[in-house]
């Protein structure tokens, strides 16, 4: 009686690892293509899908039930989050260095200017362009 139960959660379980696996994909091309929206809208996609997978585990079976196969892969699925998270915490600390060289270190916050102040670059912006006039 419980068969067809563990066949159907194994296949069910499986197209959600393969959604996962998907979305892991589509995360490392919006990294590498650098277009934060894309990359912003795969991650959510990711998380969502990542959760539901989780929950799935976590409520209706242990891993027991798995093959070893599959839980190579889903292994494999959390050293891949393990490496993407510690790629992005490197190249955000870069990107953090390359502003910092270039613009110095200020008590202003990173992302703008503080209230009544006007930001950096757009000051630098007007300046250039009226130099282009």
């Amino acid at each position: 009686m419980h068969a067809p139960l563990m066949i159907d959660t194994r296949e069910s379980t499986e197209e959600l690892l393969q959604e996962v696996e998907r979305q892991l994909d589509a995360v490392d091309a919006r990294l590498l293509e650098g277009d934060a929206p894309a990359l912003e809208a795969a991650c959510n996609g990711m998380r969502q899908v990542a959760s539901g997978f989780s929950n799935v585990l976590e409520s209706a079976l242990s891993a027991e039930v798995f093959d070893a196969d599959f839980r190579d892969r889903i292994e494999g699925v959390a050293q891949r989050l393990r490496v993407m998270r510690a790629g992005i915490a490197r190249r955000a600390a870069a990107v953090e260095r390359s502003l910092s060289a270039l613009l110095g270190t200020q008590d202003m916050p990173t992302y703008g200017a503080g209230l009544g102040q006007r930001a950096m670059f757009g000051a630098a912006a007007r300046g250039a362009s009226a130099g282009m006039h």
